[in-house]
């Protein structure tokens, strides 16, 4: 039968430290440690591994090809103690182990989303963060279901009973098509010129089924991702209206244009809500996600367009 052997942290640490700073000594002030204590737990590792981890001959102790082939895997050992340890005292403060985030592309412009992302991450970084793409109304579903924690989506008035929510900012919306497209020659635009074109609308698998008819035109495709999306706009292939955050890149680029029409003349305003569902409280790194969000989205509100 194989033998095993238990191998301490601390004899890690030791030996980790010793390869760092080149002396049994150093590793010793930097361990809060006596040196006998750190060259007996150096010696232990290497009864129990039956190796030399560290050639003695000289002043200082040189790491042996054998102690230099096992550094890496030791200090990957002691980052997962780390990060055990860490998540061991988070989960009995009650900080949750993870949170999924359902996002609506639409409602929020990602480089702020990432904004806000970064100092959660600096501050929960034991949590687990699942990002999920959530177009037209499936972050409402997702949350009421129970598959998502927090949903970003666009506001509306009628959440379910069960239903916390907060406005964290507006977002507008502009009727383009691509350049190339006939519409964009048009000085105005009538709802009959809408008629008579390809509409593209953002949608999600499970409502393209299931989604009222549009007036505006009897030719509809649906798509899931704003990529896509966006690529067959400006390749002038039908016409959308899309969130300012998403087309501004693009108008900028000169490869779409915003239509002028006689019927809508300023861009379409929705609010964006935070939403999350009472009957799953939200623990203290979900509250503060939320925090988060909101003060990176009111910042960006107060910014001058």
């Amino acid at each position: 039968m194989e033998s095993r052997f238990f191998i301490a942290p601390e004899q890690l640490e030791a030996f980790e430290a010793a390869a760092r700073s080149g002396s049994f000594s150093a590793a010793a002030r930097s361990l809060g440690k006596a040196q006998s204590t750190v060259s007996g737990l150096i010696s232990n590792l290497e009864i129990d591994t039956g190796l030399q981890l560290f050639d003695r001959a000289g002043r200082e102790p040189k790491l042996t090809a054998q102690g230099r082939a096992l550094l890496q895997d030791v200090r990957a050992l002691l980052n997962s103690y780390s990060r055990f340890e860490a998540k061991s005292r988070s989960l009995n403060a009650g900080l949750e182990e993870s949170i999924t985030l359902a996002i609506d592309e639409s409602a929020i412009n990602l480089q702020q989303l990432a904004l806000s992302l970064a100092p959660f991450y600096q501050r929960y970084a034991t949590v687990s963060l699942h990002l999920l793409h959530a177009s037209g109304d499936s972050a409402s579903k997702m949350v009421r279901e129970g598959t998502a924690d927090i949903g970003i989506v666009l506001s509306r008035g009628d959440y379910p009973e069960d239903f916390d929510f907060r406005g964290v900012g507006s977002c507008s919306f502009v009727l383009v098509a691509g350049v190339q497209h006939p519409m964009a020659q048009l000085e105005s635009v009538s709802s009959q010129d809408l008629h008579n074109h390809l509409h593209l609308r953002i949608s999600n698998s499970a409502e393209m089924g299931s989604l009222p008819e549009n007036d505006l035109s009897d030719r509809i495709w649906y798509l899931e991702s704003y990529s896509l999306f966006m690529s067959l706009l400006t390749a002038g292939l039908g016409w959308a209206f899309v969130p300012m955050h998403i087309a501004r890149p693009h108008l900028q680029a000169g490869s779409i244009r915003v239509l002028p029409t006689d019927f809508q003349l300023t861009p379409y305003p929705y609010g964006t809500d935070l939403i999350w569902s009472r009957r799953k409280a939200l623990g203290p790194a979900g509250q503060s996600l939320i925090d988060e969000i909101s003060a990176v989205l009111a910042s960006a509100q107060a910014e001058p367009a």
